[in-house]
């Protein structure tokens, strides 16, 4: 009798450690592919946050709990990471250097942030683009040259020569592309 029964428990204690190894290897293919998607997700989303211009230049510097607290919460978020510290300054009463230190940015950084914020709400805390808003060389009396250019190339104009009329008579430096796209913008704009 025991005899028929000892092979029954080791077919049992077989079928066990097999079913048991079977979901670890569920579980771990699992884990694995959770962590490739999430991997490729930060990615994606540190791709775009550089794209907007957003990336913060030190996620390795911060240094705030909320990080573990939530998912919600990105150290590569650098708008997310200036509101934070603006926050945690108003709010948490805390003091503007450990403030900045705790968010991987500089004092000057908060109130840099301080300023735009107080001036354009959360709007403010985005990059601006640099430079020049629009074509600022193209003033009437230049446009009106231009017109008058390619009026006598019958509108098949040579934009480096006329760059360099442009540059002859007005002493604008204007590169052939821009005035390239300063005339086909305009011609989009007439009905």
């Amino acid at each position: 009798m025991c005899d028929n029964i000892m092979p029954f428990k080791i077919g049992l204690l077989v079928d066990k450690t097999i079913i048991f190894c079977y979901i670890m290897r569920k579980i771990i293919i699992t884990f694995v592919k959770a962590q490739a998607t999430t991997m490729a997700t930060d990615e994606k989303r540190k791709q775009r946050l550089k794209k907007e211009g957003t990336l913060h230049p030190n996620p390795d510097r911060v240094r705030t709990d909320l990080l573990a607290k939530s998912p919600f919460f990105d150290a590569n978020d650098l708008m997310q990471m200036k509101y934070e510290m603006l926050r945690s300054v108003s709010a948490d009463q805390q003091p503007v250097a450990e403030a900045a230190h705790t968010f991987g940015l500089s004092r000057v950084a908060y109130y840099h942030a301080q300023k735009q914020y107080r001036k354009h709400g959360l709007a403010g805390l985005l990059p601006r683009r640099r430079g020049p808003k629009h074509p600022h060389k193209f003033t009437p009396e230049v446009r009106s040259f231009i017109d008058e250019q390619l009026t006598a190339t019958d509108r098949r104009p040579d934009w480096n020569l006329l760059s360099k009329k442009i540059e002859d008579r007005f002493g604008i430096k204007v590169h052939p592309r821009s005035v390239e796209r300063a005339v086909k913008k305009k011609k989009g704009s007439e009905p």
